[in-house]
């Protein structure tokens, strides 16, 4: 039937359980110097790609604003 003191309420009918536990994140251990090597060189390759992306996107967006100031230089003059 519930407890007596929340008689109308159907949530109050079951005791509440605790949270469960759950252990600390372990952190992994340290690489091995060549592990580590080498996961920094892949990192450095992947940057280099990203940075080769970003000035392709650049020169792009370079490229638009010198197109849109022609426009609008023409458009004023004219």
């Amino acid at each position: 039937m519930g407890y007596p003191y929340y008689p109308y309420r159907r949530y109050w009918r079951y005791p509440f359980y605790p949270m469960p536990f759950y252990p600390p994140f372990m952190p992994p251990y340290p690489p091995s110097p060549e592990d580590e090597l080498r996961m920094l060189e892949d990192y450095k390759r992947e940057l280099e790609a990203e940075l080769r992306d970003l000035e392709e996107e650049l020169k792009s967006v370079d490229a638009r604003i010198k197109e849109l100031k022609k426009t609008l230089g023409r458009e004023g003059k004219g």
